[in-house]
């Protein structure tokens, strides 16, 4: 007959359960945040936004993310597609007073006329 088990005995195997798990998952993150294969992620600091613009477009939910730990992830495609839709569009050149003042005179000179 088996001796029974013991709910201090039972809580050490349940401790070392939870604690496997926790690694393997910890080693899985890294290696996802770190895009060496599977899945890939950025985390606030593999991002090409950089730390804190990840964080703020995160929070602001300009793309999903989750935690795992203390990181913050989201997928390289959703962050990626993000920053495709960020692209900035040069504003035009401001003309300063002179340039306008020039052409308003150039504007009074008379026209040559043309053959």
């Amino acid at each position: 007959m088996r001796k029974p088990v013991t709910p201090d005995e039972l809580s050490k195997a349940f401790a070392t359960i939870a604690h496997y798990l926790a690694d393997s998952m910890r080693e899985a993150a890294n290696e996802n945040a770190a895009g060496d294969a599977s899945p890939a992620y950025y985390d606030a600091r593999s991002s090409p936004t950089g730390p804190t613009t990840f964080r703020r477009a995160a929070a602001a939910g300009a793309f999903p993310s989750f935690r795992v730990g203390r990181k913050l992830m989201a997928r390289k495609a959703d962050v990626d597609a993000w920053i495709a839709t960020q692209a900035r569009t040069p504003k035009p050149k401001a003309q300063s007073a002179d340039d306008v003042d020039a052409a308003f005179f150039a504007s009074l000179q008379p026209q040559r006329p043309r053959r």
